[in-house]
């Protein structure tokens, strides 16, 4: 299997927590001529838990709530007419990019989110005008954006918020028989970041990110 056919997330066939995601445009139509920007919204909420009452905190990181070109969404294709089915905005990077994170404090270098019962949160990625432009879209075509199931998941999540305590840690989560991260020793930054208190959440093999409208379709006007 090629590496980009892999999963970033394997969240379990049952997990603890789901959070539901939708996915739509800031408007039906496309003007390519408009100087106004034209964005793809993401909508999440949690769907279920076994603490509803509690807010959730998570990791975005390589999924969709985090950017529109990081493989979680796949090329905007054209779906019609069917002549013009060859054509897409092209979102789908080339290459893959290095991310550096430390396990002792994920939250340093990765982002975060809280989610709030009954409280949908959304997100905004806006259509680079020169992808746009690439794809020589004509009146009258239609385009469809689609969620991978790639990113489906997440690195990290906990019930609770530490929005209030930026000194707070959040450190790689380790099942029970696993050793404790290493104390830093030999570099002074990981010395440091030792330090303090923190939480490794819960396993993040618990929560899943679940589809309700993984598809969103917008006309060329």
């Amino acid at each position: 299997m090629g590496r980009g056919n892999l999963k970033f997330h394997h969240p379990y066939s049952n997990p603890t927590v789901t959070i539901g995601l939708t996915v739509s445009t800031s408007s039906p139509v496309l003007r390519p001529a408009s100087p106004s920007p034209f964005f793809v919204t993401v909508r999440a909420r949690i769907l279920t838990s076994p603490h509803p009452a509690f807010p959730i905190t998570l990791c975005t990181h390589l999924t969709p709530l985090s950017d529109l070109d990081n493989r979680c969404f796949g090329n905007i294709l054209c779906v019609s007419p069917s002549a013009e089915t060859s054509k897409y905005i092209e979102v789908w990077p080339h290459g893959w990019p290095h991310y550096i994170w430390n396990p002792l404090n994920l939250r340093r270098n990765l982002p975060f989110i809280t989610l709030r019962p009954n409280e949908p949160y959304e997100v905004k990625f806006e259509i680079k005008p020169e992808k746009i432009a690439a794809a020589n879209p004509v009146v009258g075509e239609k385009y469809r954006v689609t969620i991978t199931d790639k990113g489906l998941g997440t690195r990290w999540w906990a019930f609770g918020t530490w929005e209030d305590d930026p000194e707070m840690k959040y450190r790689r989560w380790r099942e029970a028989e696993e050793p404790e991260e290493e104390d830093g020793e030999g570099r002074d930054e990981d010395v440091e970041m030792a330090k303090g208190e923190y939480t490794i959440g819960e396993d993040p093999k618990d929560l899943a990110l679940v589809l309700e409208k993984g598809e969103a379709t917008f006309d060329i006007g």
